[in-house]
């Protein structure tokens, strides 16, 4: 028997890095990024620092230190569009923002690796949903090496047979 020739995971890193670039060369002008720690090493993985420099990312913030610096107009978060805290987190920091600051910001926001009705419900009832525009980048997985595979997913094993929650992805292709 031949043997399997595996997985192209070049290619699924060059995809990862193509969308966030595309996502953020969308925002015009200099930004801020603030990015779940969570999603800082994968991202790490298939795009490095200067690259996001090439694409106007001045400096980067994490969503949970909430230090975010407000000089920059523009502001783009990168955070799990599945966890409720995170959804409050960031209305909370964009609704500090729009109080305090006297530069008038243009927010967007990046969800990993979808868009839910809870982040939109959360984000409507902060009062924040209008001002922001919101992408979604599909990250299900995330190549460590050539013949490694990691789900970009904090807990499909509890969704899946715990809570039988098949509405991610990523766990209806566990199955």
């Amino acid at each position: 028997m031949a043997p399997h020739p595996g997985i192209d995971t070049d290619s699924i890193k060059e995809s990862a890095r193509k969308n966030l670039l595309d996502l953020l060369e969308g925002v015009r002008g200099k930004k801020s990024l603030v990015i779940e720690q969570s999603l800082a090493g994968p991202v790490g993985i298939f795009v490095k620092f200067s690259t996001l420099q090439d694409y106007g990312v001045d400096r980067v913030f994490f969503l949970e230190n909430d230090n975010l610096d407000a000089s920059q107009k523009n502001v783009v978060f990168l955070a799990s569009g599945e966890k409720a805290s995170q959804c409050l987190t960031i209305a909370g920091q964009i609704k500090r923002l729009q109080q305090s600051s006297s530069v008038e910001h243009d927010f967007s926001i990046i969800w990993v690796p979808r868009r839910t009705l809870v982040s939109d419900r959360i984000l409507e009832e902060a009062g924040v949903l209008g001002d922001v525009a919101v992408e979604v980048l599909p990250l299900h997985f995330v190549p460590l090496d050539q013949d490694v595979l990691s789900l970009a997913y904090d807990d499909p094993f509890g969704d899946l047979y715990l809570v039988g929650c098949l509405s991610s992805p990523v766990c209806s292709s566990l199955i």
